[in-house]
């Protein structure tokens, strides 16, 4: 049993050194302003990416797992697309994913405990 909780402290360092890492990046902060920006959160039980997209509607938004990556598309009102691409330090396929978009604001909740089916697939937005 112990194994198992040291493995997780293992894990949550990860995942605590790449969100330093995010932030600190000079890219990060351009593909803010280049495209949307891309805010990070953790929480017990879950990681939450959240996208402001103002000017976008909900059934023009595409997330898509696959492995390590995130991949958030957007088509805007007056037609630009755009899209941010996150890569997670772990295969974020495998957890159980889902999907808010609300006054302009997604969320993309990340669960630490739940898995996924380990699969590529796109995510569905909920309302």
């Amino acid at each position: 049993m112990n194994g198992h909780n040291e493995h997780k402290k293992d894990d949550m360092s990860e995942v605590e050194k790449w969100m330093e890492q995010f932030f600190l990046d000079p890219l990060t902060s351009y593909m803010d302003q280049l495209t949307f920006r891309i805010d990070l959160y953790e929480t017990h039980t879950h990681i939450i990416v959240e996208a402001l997209l103002p000017d976008v509607e909900p059934e023009d938004i595409d997330i898509v797992l696959e492995d390590h990556i995130i991949t958030i598309a957007a088509k805007k009102k007056n037609k630009d697309s755009c899209s941010r691409t996150i890569e997670l330090p772990f295969r974020v396929a495998d957890k159980r994913v889902h999907a808010q978009f609300a006054n302009g604001i997604l969320e993309v909740w990340i669960d630490k405990n739940l898995s996924g089916n380990g699969k590529k697939r796109y995510i569905i937005i909920s309302e």
